[in-house]
C-alpha cells in the first residue's frame, strides 16, 4: 500500500474499505465531539508531520476549535493543525466520549 494513502475500518485493521459509513473530513465534525481517524490522504511528508503530532489512522481525536489552525485534542494534548493538513484527514464520529465510554 502506498504511503500517501492510509485507511482503516471497523472490520479491517488496514486496507481500503468502502464500508466506512459516515466518514467525513475532519473539519466537518462538531466542536467538542470525538472522532476516529480513518484515512489520511496526503504526501509522505505531510503524513509524517501529522503522525509526529499524534494524528494517525485509528487514533481518537476531538475537535476543540475550527479555523486555521484547527485546535485538536490528541492523547490529552491540544495541538494546532493547519486547515490544509486537516483537509487531508477523514474521520468517523465516535459513539460516546473520547474514550468510547457512554
Amino acid at each position: 500500500m502506498p504511503m500517501d494513502h492510509l485507511e482503516i475500518s471497523r472490520d479491517q485493521p488496514t486496507g481500503r474499505s468502502e464500508d466506512l459509513g459516515d466518514r467525513v473530513p475532519l473539519g466537518q465534525i462538531e466542536i467538542g465531539h470525538c472522532a476516529r481517524v480513518t484515512e489520511v490522504e496526503a504526501s509522505e511528508a505531510d503524513i509524517e508531520q501529522l503522525m509526529a503530532m499524534g494524528v494517525c489512522v485509528g487514533r481518537r481525536i476531538m475537535l476543540m476549535q475550527t479555523g486555521d489552525p484547527m485546535i485538536l485534542k490528541v492523547l490529552g494534548t491540544r495541538i494546532g493543525v493547519s486547515a490544509r493538513l486537516a483537509n487531508n484527514v477523514k474521520v468517523q464520529p465516535c459513539m460516546g466520549d473520547m474514550f468510547g465510554e457512554g
